[in-house]
């Protein structure tokens, strides 16, 4: 079951992305290399404790973050992130559940994380209606499909259309890794992300099943949207 969870960690300030990556990685990962994974993160910025949102679409990962943070708190010697609180709930629906909603033929979401997209090694953040809808019909087709039933979305002729904008595109320096060097130092492997952040109103303008759009814009939440979702990008809110 899709599911949301929330916990603060400590201290204010930027967000040291690196470090909850690596961290919720360690959680919840199975495969480091997956193409596809099952869980998400965005988190806030701004002078109180950050609060990090962690979005899981497969049961077993919601017990393994909760063990995960509660380990985290327990722990005496230093750790990358330390939660000031439990993982609490603030979301949850099934398969079935995203499936039956209100239909809807117009949708407003708000990036509250940059959202961006990878072509080859570029990173774009126009958030497209079909890169938008392609990424969550990805992760239906991934993790929700077996329980719930494909879903027919075609965007070959663009059926969705983008009714209105507002927000602001920025870049962002993101470190993957570090690669040793002869002379015994580290050198830090980073990429340059552009992302868009704002809101969106999307609208069917063409020949579309509105309910099967309805159902994927439902899963956006859970499942983050565009790439490095688990690098806290392409988090969402939908209206």
């Amino acid at each position: 079951m899709p599911s949301l969870w929330e916990f603060t960690i400590d201290g204010a300030g930027p967000m040291d992305r690196r470090a909850l990556h690596r961290t919720l990685s360690r959680w919840l990962d199975d495969d480091h290399h997956a193409a596809h994974k099952p869980w998400s993160w965005s988190a806030s910025v701004g002078p109180e404790p950050t609060v990090v949102r962690v979005g899981v679409l497969v049961d077993p990962l919601a017990k393994r973050l909760i063990d995960g943070v509660d380990a985290a708190r327990r722990a005496t010697r230093s750790s990358l992130v330390r939660p000031t609180g439990p993982a609490r709930p603030v979301g949850a629906a099934s398969w079935a559940e995203l499936c039956s909603g209100a239909v809807r033929r117009e949708w407003m979401v708000d990036f509250v994380s940059p959202v961006t997209f990878r072509r080859g090694n570029r990173f774009l953040p126009w958030p497209a209606p079909s890169a938008v809808l392609g990424s969550l019909r990805s992760a239906w087709h991934t993790f929700g499909a077996a329980e719930a039933g494909a879903l027919a979305v075609d965007l070959k002729l663009d059926p969705v259309v983008v009714a209105a904008i507002s927000g602001a595109s920025t870049t962002e320096r993101v470190v993957l890794h570090e690669r040793p060097q002869p002379d015994g130092a580290r050198a830090e492997v980073a990429v340059t992300v552009g992302g868009f952040t704002g809101q969106v109103s999307y609208a069917v303008d063409g020949d579309i099943d509105p309910a099967a759009v309805s159902t994927l814009v439902r899963l956006a939440p859970f499942a983050g949207i565009g790439a490095y979702t688990t690098r806290g990008f392409g988090g969402v809110r939908v209206s």
